[in-house]
């Protein structure tokens, strides 16, 4: 099955412009950055696409095909693009299911849930775990990949030992077929009146059913002899269901990778949350014993088996995870229990007896603690993008990631790769689902040099014949044909039974619109691999998707992390043409923080920004650091704050302001509504005096300088005396040293050189002090990453601020490890339940327990962890001036979580945040630092 000719390129934007008359423009994108974001998946391929369909309806979908069709374009869905096998591009229109992205019912009986196919897996699992419930299968990509992407590769994961694949889950799906008639597929009985009106109302289902019926025995011939198989269309399900009586039409349809339709909707199948779990890690001397322990182990009843050999041991870093250096292979299992009655340490028992049997390199490592069994999981899920760490030329690459072969078998399958690919040279990391005997095989090789994409050709043919023929396996256990195994279906399933599967693609879509290339092609696997993308440090697996608040938001790959790195490091990026998606990331660095890569993203947007520093933020930062003019100034504002922060002056103040704001950003403005903090009529260092080093009273040896940042010494928000009373409590007689802005909103805007400015200034400031206390989130991280503003050639400068980085400590990092812990009580009034808002600078700057921490232990406190603790609020220091209506959306999720924590107050660590929670939350909660928190529980004490 071939591609159709496509439209001329001279008609190309004729497409974008037909669709917006038919579904409007804000649905419609062929923009240079858009398609460029769109171009690429989580797979080693890129095909650039004539325009972005981001549909927000079935009528928008149905429109979409039809057109498609009627044009003879072709159209590829797309979810989240997490895909492995490069389905979820195509060269011309990409339809965006991303919008579509609810839980349209539940049944918390008969546990079923209707959801669309924009509905990431994480985000179901949130809300359903409120009624103690969750959708079995758990691709590794859960926190990032969505439902539509999993029903079409019939996804499953490391539980589908326990809870089976996608298709094993599905009771029902509407879909649009290319004829433009909608699908109501479920199973229905043979002897079902509708099944025969379903039949007559649309003959591509007659045609197949017929198929299925008259080949029967050569579909149960050919049927895969492993437990689990993603390859081909399945007609097996169906042969199966009619030996049963039935006519089970998402079998077919599930793994179908979007060649035979659109989703909108599914009726899934729940289940209940065990209610408790326990993982283990066995370490195991030999690898020959893995084969033998399997078949103990899985006696034993495990919801997952999981195994790592000794080469992705290595690669991973055996130190960084505890593994030993003699361990040859590593096994994760899961046992789970469904009842308060069962004793998992009793299993725990049998699994150690079972373990006696063998070498282990170590003893057993158990795990019944969420955080420490999420600990153990960790390795395992962030294995793919942490091997982009290894070596800056050679990049996993998948390409035959995903055989099963018997459970049995699959040490003899894993000795027999290590062998290849020792022969071959090439480091290889060998994991995946043992107990499904599913290995997902991912080499590292540089596919621009000659000799290494030799290699790949060679393993590509070689390894999958080997497991056809020799192990009688599969190509395709869970991530989809695609276009990379498209031409081994033939050969796996053999030539009668291939053209079963043409005729079933025909049958559907006769024109060959629906994702053509994909699961039926004769081209091969190495057309439109990106060998420049493969070149770069980003795995596009699109886990800083996943937290990205701008993407969130959007929902559009252009507005995403992901998107943002393929435009900026495009060889055509254009500032000004890039400008409205360079604009837009908030450098919150959640991307950063999450990355197993180490891409920072937005450090990427930062240098972009940098060739076009915006004008008139320079003027203010330049101003803030020259004179005093500028504190003078909000001092008088201070003063006069009651006149003129009325509803009627403030909305005078936003019309007037306008055509300045404009300079700063096209959505910037001073919006009326925005609750603005409250001005100090008497700065911070003008209140303490005392603390600022004068001739007389220098740095002590081991001083402690307090650095406030900007928001602490102009608002009177009370977190500066927090802080300052905090340190006095423990002991600490803090000093004020002069100081600039730590640098955070001088580099959004662009303007580098004033950085680099205040951070030599900084830096000769805070030198003296052995430790430098930072209240503000945005400070912290920005002391701690002065060693980037310097070039590694810079040496005193780059010395100086490595020093300054392992210095600084946030106040909550130093009150929990303080060795002298003061007297705290409780404060006067009912218990309060307290809950945090976690910021995403102190995140990046790796501050996350300290914080809860110090929060647990205060007396008279019920602190209660918030759902999305971890996704950011929105405000981002001045975003919230630069797009207003974007950070309120964005804070839209925070302002849920708060409702569902039921917190009488929200606690953060950072001045900046708390701008934001009290403008969003209002009334609803009282915003409150931590250290403000800490200093009452202190006084608490006293009094």
């Amino acid at each position: 099955m071939t591609a159709p000719t496509l439209i001329l390129p001279e008609r190309s934007h004729a497409i974008a412009t037909d669709l917006r008359a038919r579904l409007g423009s804000s649905k419609v994108k062929d923009d240079g950055p858009t398609l460029t974001a769109y171009a690429v998946d989580a797979s080693i391929y890129r095909m650039m696409p004539k325009a972005v369909v981001l549909v927000e309806s079935e009528e928008d979908i149905a429109r979409t095909i039809d057109y498609a069709v009627a044009r003879g374009i072709p159209l590829t869905p797309r979810a989240a693009g997490t895909n492995l096998t490069g389905s979820a591009i195509g060269s011309g229109i990409i339809l965006d299911v991303s919008r579509l992205n609810r839980i349209l019912d539940l049944n918390r009986e008969e546990k079923w849930a209707r959801v669309q196919p924009g509905m990431v897996l994480a985000e179901l699992n949130k809300q359903l775990a409120r009624d103690g419930l969750m959708f079995g299968p758990d691709p590794s990509s859960g926190d990032m990949c969505k439902l539509g992407g999993m029903l079409a590769n019939n996804s499953s994961g490391p539980h589908t030992l326990r809870y089976g694949a996608v298709k094993d889950n599905v009771q029902r799906m509407r879909m649009c077929l290319a004829s433009g008639t909608w699908l109501d597929a479920q199973s229905y009985g043979l002897d079902d009146s509708a099944l025969e009106r379903l039949l007559s109302m649309i003959p591509a289902l007659r045609e197949i059913f017929v198929l299925v019926q008259t080949h029967a025995d050569l579909i149960q011939a050919r049927k895969p002899s492993v437990s689990k198989n993603s390859s081909g269309y399945n007609l097996f399900g169906l042969a199966d269901g009619l030996a049963e009586g039935r006519f089970d039409l998402p079998k077919l349809l599930v793994g179908s990778e979007g060649t035979l339709g659109v989703v909108s909707e599914a009726r899934l199948s729940l289940v209940e949350k065990p209610k408790a779990t326990l993982t283990a890690l066995i370490h195991l001397r030999h690898l020959q014993e893995v084969g033998e322990a399997v078949p103990r182990l899985l006696a034993l009843a495990p919801s997952a088996l999981e195994v790592m050999d000794a080469n992705t041991l290595n690669l991973i870093g055996r130190a960084k995870h505890g593994v030993p250096a003699d361990a040859a292979a590593t096994l994760l299992i899961e046992l789970e229990a469904d009842s308060f009655e069962v004793d998992l340490h009793e299993r725990a028992e049998q699994m150690a007896a079972v373990c006696r049997s063998f070498t282990l390199a170590s003893e057993l490592t158990l795990a019944f603690d969420p955080e420490q069994r999420e600990q153990l999981w960790k390795a395992r899920k962030a294995l793919y993008p942490t091997l982009y760490r290894f070596d800056p030329q050679k990049k996993p690459i998948n390409f035959v990631d995903d055989v099963v072969v018997r459970a049995e078998r699959i040490s003899d399958l894993i000795q027999y790769l290590e062998e290849f690919f020792k022969e071959q040279r090439v480091p290889v990391a060998i994991f995946g689902h043992i107990g499904n005997g599913n290995a997902h095989i991912v080499p590292l090789l540089n596919v621009n040099d000659t000799s290494d994409f030799e290699k790949m050709v060679q393993a590509y043919h070689e390894i999958h014949s080997v497991v056809l023929d020799r192990f009688g396996g599969s190509i395709c256990g869970e991530h989809g044909d695609g276009r990379i195994r498209a031409e081994y279906v033939k050969k796996m399933f053999g030539e009668e039974l291939y053209n079963l599967f043409v005729q079933v693609k025909k049958a559907f879509d006769p024109d060959n619109i629906l994702n053509p290339g994909i699961k039926l092609s004769d081209r091969p696997f190495t057309d439109h691999i990106d060998y420049t993308r493969l070149s770069k440090s980003c795995a596009t697996c699109a886990k800083c998707n996943s937290v990205c608040p701008v993407y969130d938001v959007f929902q559009s790959e252009d507005m995403s992390a992901r998107g943002w790195f393929e435009i900026v490091t495009a060889k055509d990026y254009s500032y000004l043409n890039s400008k409205r998606v360079v604009e837009s990331c908030l450098n919150c660095k959640s991307c950063r923080t999450i990355c197993p890569a180490g891409v920072d993203v937005s450090e990427l947007i930062l240098k972009k920004r940098a060739e076009h520093p915006n004008r008139l933020a320079g003027w203010i930062f330049k101003w803030q650091a020259n004179g005093t003019g500028f504190d003078s100034l909000l001092r008088r504002l201070g003063k006069t704050q009651q006149l003129w922060d009325r509803p009627w002056t403030r909305w005078i103040i936003e019309k007037v302001t306008r055509p300045v704001m404009a300079v700063l950003a096209s959505t910037a403005r001073l919006p009326h509504e925005l609750l603005l903090p409250k001005l100090a009529v008497k700065h911070l260092r003008e209140r303490y005096t005392e603390l600022i080093p004068t001739g007389s009273n220098q740095p002590q040896p081991n001083g402690v300088a307090y650095f406030h940042g900007c928001a602490a010494n102009y608002f009177d928000d009370g977190v500066g005396d927090a802080v300052i009373g905090v340190l006095r409590k423990h002991g600490v007689e803090p000093a004020l040293p002069p100081q600039r802005c730590s640098g955070t909103p001088i580099q959004t805007y662009g303007h580098q050189d004033l950085a680099r400015e205040g951070a030599r200034f900084n830096l000769r400031s805070l030198a003296p002090y052995e430790t430098v206390v930072t209240g503000c989130a945005s400070c912290t991280l920005m002391l701690k990453d002065y060693p980037a503003l310097f070039a590694e050639g810079e040496g005193d400068e780059r010395r100086q601020a490595e020093q300054l980085a392992k210095k600084v400590v946030h106040i909550t990092e130093f009150a929990a490890r303080s060795p002298q812990q003061p007297a705290m009580g409780k404060t006067a009034g009912r218990t309060k339940c307290v809950t945090y808002h976690s910021s995403c600078h102190l995140r990046a700057a790796g501050v996350t327990k300290e914080p809860r921490k110090v929060l647990s232990s205060l007396p008279g406190i019920n602190f209660t962890e918030m759902p999305d603790a971890d996704r950011c609020a929105g405000g981002a220091g001045t975003f919230i001036v630069k797009d207003y209506e974007t950070a309120q959306n964005i804070f839209k999720r925070k302002a849920r979580a708060v409702e569902q924590s039921g917190a009488d107050v929200v606690a953060t660590s950072c001045p900046a945040c708390m701008i934001q929670l009290k403008n969003g939350l209002r009334d609803r909660a009282e915003v409150k630092h931590v250290a403000q928190l800490l200093r009452e529980a202190y006084e608490a004490a006293d009094s």
